[in-house]
């Protein structure tokens, strides 16, 4: 049996390699200044709105103004919330600090099995963001419970190898990208 299902092939009931879409140059930096963008802007504005919810509610005799303001103010931060989580997604905040500590949080967020191979050098920064970005939308995409193997390679040519076994299921599916990071 030969056929394809989404972007993986099958053939005798086992997954083929799929290629996972690697990231462009200027991906990385406009990823991070949208995420910025969000954060310092509706984001702190939202922050400070909070505020003078809390300075506006303490001058409040009525309850009932006082308990709308409240839940005025619950809102306003379920949407800053909301706007970190949104920015953490465009770009995980943790890809300064390596990829195994962006790999691991995104694991734990998103209740995946993880297991790690990662070099033993550090990667420069434009391959560290790239191979960040890379592995993290990955993961996003991943139901509850997946087991996924992240395997990576190289320095200036980084090739990542991605193994994943959605639950309930016996086959792995095998993912690679190659990225040029001069």
């Amino acid at each position: 049996m030969v056929g394809s299902v989404g972007r993986y092939n099958v053939r005798g009931g086992r997954w083929l390699p799929g290629w996972l879409r690697v990231p462009g140059r200027g991906a990385a930096e406009y990823r991070f200044e949208l995420e910025r963008a969000l954060n310092d802007g509706p984001a702190a504005g939202l922050s400070a709105l909070a505020v003078e919810l809390d300075l506006f509610s303490a001058g409040v005799a009525d309850l009932r103004v006082s308990t709308r303001i409240e839940t005025l103010r619950e809102t306003v931060i379920s949407l800053i919330e909301n706007l970190r989580q949104l920015g953490g997604v465009i770009h995980p905040p943790l890809l300064a600090e390596g990829l195994e500590p962006t790999c691991l949080s995104l694991a734990e967020r998103y209740d995946l099995l993880i297991r790690l191979d990662l070099p033993e050098h550090e990667l420069g920064p434009q391959a560290r963001v790239r191979t960040g970005l890379l592995v993290a939308d990955h993961l996003a995409s991943l139901e509850p419970g997946t087991t996924v193997r992240v395997r990576v390679r190289g320095r200036r040519v980084v090739r990542v190898r991605i193994t994943e076994q959605r639950p309930g299921s016996s086959t792995w599916r095998n993912l690679r990208a190659v990225l040029l990071c001069g």
